[in-house]
């Protein structure tokens, strides 16, 4: 995984606008705020892509996702990404069009284990996260930190942590600010990125190949499906519906989150697997 890739061919740039709906455009304010609105309505947060690469290259080290293959899932409806994907498109697209922009890392429960987008324009830096499963539909001015998005019953703020390259995300837990992530706003180191890529590809290392995670944010909701248990959450508060057949995850990927081709089914399985996996290590 790299920061210094080649440049993206005219024909997947133009793609990508169209997937997500927006005008090229010179950098300014007014501009990157739609790409990234457009992004996080168009784009959801999803981990039966890695489950499925995780399957497909078992035992051996998973490939770094390929812009190619993934602008075609997201055009097709067969998926949509976790920070280290969209991340990768969205900062290679943000440097084709003229922006500053650098991948860099943060920590959630593992160092390396998080990455977002850092934005210098007119002088001032902003943060894009936008692999996050959060509705954050503007970039986060850091110059004017600490910043507070309230939306559909649910709370952020960012703030500066110790030094001016250091970030905070929190969010409300039991009516309590707590921290969330840590972001290191320096670039990120090549190394750092592929380890915490392949820490999340390790099997039952991390949530993404210990659960099945999907997250759409829209200007209505948020839906949330974490394992069997399916959370909407809105302005009048929080709702949850378990599921229970594979019918009933093939119809929330529909309804829910807009991927009809999407192979949950198949993640399914994956994830039973890996389960199975973890409960033998245990007994033994």
């Amino acid at each position: 995984m790299s920061n210094t890739e080649l440049p993206p061919s005219p024909q997947w740039i133009r793609r990508y606008l169209s997937l997500l709906g927006v005008q090229h455009s010179a950098p300014d304010m007014a501009a990157l705020t739609e790409l990234v609105r457009a992004h996080v309505l168009s784009v959801p947060f999803e981990n039966v892509t890695s489950l499925l690469r995780w399957r497909d290259h078992a035992p051996g080290p998973v490939p770094a996702p390929d812009p190619e293959t993934l602008l075609n899932a997201w055009e097709c409806k067969t998926g949509g990404g976790l920070c280290f994907e969209i991340c990768m498109m969205f900062a290679r697209l943000l440097r084709a069009l003229g922006y500053q922009a650098q991948i860099v890392l943060g920590q959630i429960s593992v160092p390396f284990g998080h990455q977002a987008i850092l934005v210098e324009l007119n002088g001032s830096r902003y943060l894009l996260d936008l692999g996050n499963g959060a509705p954050l539909f503007e970039p986060v001015g850091l110059d004017s930190a600490p910043v507070e998005i309230h939306r559909h019953g649910l709370s952020y703020r960012f703030r500066h942590g110790e030094g001016d390259m250091s970030l905070l995300q929190e969010r409300v837990v039991d009516n309590a600010w707590s921290v969330h992530c840590r972001y290191d706003l320096n670039p990120a180191l090549d190394a750092d990125r592929d380890q915490g890529y392949r820490h999340h590809h390790t099997a039952n290392a991390s949530w993404v190949t210990a659960t099945l995670t999907m997250v759409r944010s829209s200007t209505e909701a948020v839906v949330a499906l974490r394992d069997n248990n399916l959370s909407r959450f809105t302005a009048a508060g929080k709702t949850v519906v378990q599921l229970s057949q594979p019918a009933d995850f093939q119809r929330v990927a529909v309804e829910e989150f807009n991927l009809p081709l999407l192979p949950i089914g198949a993640a399914l399985d994956v994830r039973a697997q890996l389960l199975a996996r973890a409960t033998n290590a245990v007994d033994q």
